[in-house]
């Protein structure tokens, strides 16, 4: 199991998961701003084809989501969020070029939010200017420094993203040869707040695989976390302490811990995947229906296809009533 050494995906993963929380803890005007109670739209295409149009590895753009606002001031606003963990001397360049690639694509009012995940005390480009022969333009954007950020109060109130910050801090502290062990305890003690602080089993799910993404451990070092949360399992008694073994399982990384071993491994792998996401179904289905959602088990075992019990997974938690649920059976 190779440590990461790039944090978009997990950023992106965690914008589109904690979208609310997330502006609130990083931009809370912004959040103040926007009617939560509408839907939100993510616009993966319609990004996609402004990236293909860019110059292919100059520019990088992170989510693009349409909100509706709560004083109705205008129909629907754009929020262009980058997460950039290095400094880039082009950062605020770049930043003015999808802003005006954006909104000449929509034409529509466009907010482009910077998040600096670095650890340059220093830097914090906010604007970009440029002037020649007297024509000047001068663009200002919203900035968020996520090492100035106070992050206890946000823990305390249970903020998702909270979390998942500190997880990325971890991983810059720890990155490198030789510091492994440090990553681990870090993981640990990240792991066991999650653990005990009491949230939901679905935010329990999504923010401990956001923390493996952003802290994977080498193969022998996860044995040892793995044997650590064991143990304090027996000494608290911690709620939810199950889940992680088992989205262990359903993601896959019990490959990484199975190297070198015979190839026939690989069929209780799955079966153990296949088994986790079962458990995950059928424990969410107590929490939101209640006892009688038990009687489900038996069909869920019948479900042999990985990819349709992910997608149960998912509709666990949008179902209306267990009635729908049981009608993707």
């Amino acid at each position: 199991m190779n440590e990461p050494n790039d944090y978009d995906g997990a950023w992106k993963q965690t914008l589109e998961r904690f979208l609310p929380q997330f502006l609130e803890l990083t931009f809370p005007e912004v959040h103040r701003a926007i009617d939560w109670s509408k839907s939100v739209r993510f616009l993966d295409t319609e990004l996609q084809e402004i990236v293909r149009a860019a110059e292919a590895g100059t520019l990088r753009v992170d989510k693009l989501v349409e909100v509706v606002l709560v004083d109705g001031a205008e129909d629907w606003l754009l929020i262009h969020a980058e997460v950039q963990t290095q400094r880039a001397a082009e950062f605020a360049e770049r930043m003015f070029d999808y802003h005006c690639r954006i909104r000449n694509r929509f034409e529509r009012p466009l907010v482009s939010l910077a998040v600096l995940a670095d650890e340059q005390a220093r830097w914090r480009p906010a604007s970009f200017e440029s002037e020649v022969l007297g024509c000047r333009i001068r663009f200002d954007f919203p900035v968020c420094k996520l090492s100035e950020l106070d992050l206890e109060p946000w823990l305390a109130a249970g903020n998702p993203v909270a979390r998942v910050i500190a997880a990325h801090r971890v991983a810059q502290q720890t990155a490198g040869v030789g510091r492994a062990g440090k990553r681990r305890r870090g993981k640990l003690g990240l792991v066991r707040s999650l653990l005990e602080s009491g949230a939901g089993l679905e935010e329990v799910a999504e923010v401990l695989r956001l923390m493996n993404w952003l802290l994977a451990l080498p193969a022998e070092e996860e044995v040892i976390f793995r044997e650590e949360l064991g143990r304090l399992q027996k000494e608290s008694r911690m709620p939810y302490i199950s889940t992680y073994d088992r989205l262990v399982r359903a993601e896959g990384l019990e490959e990484g811990l199975s190297l070198g071993l015979e190839k026939g491994r690989e069929e209780g792998l799955q079966k153990g995947r296949r088994l986790a996401l079962r458990d995950t179904i059928a424990e969410a289905l107590v929490e939101r229906f209640g006892a009688s959602s038990v009687e489900i088990r038996p069909r869920l075992e019948a479900v042999e296809d990985e990819a349709v019990l992910r997608h149960l997974v998912k509709r666990v938690w949008t179902a209306g009533s267990l009635a729908e649920f049981e009608a993707e059976l």
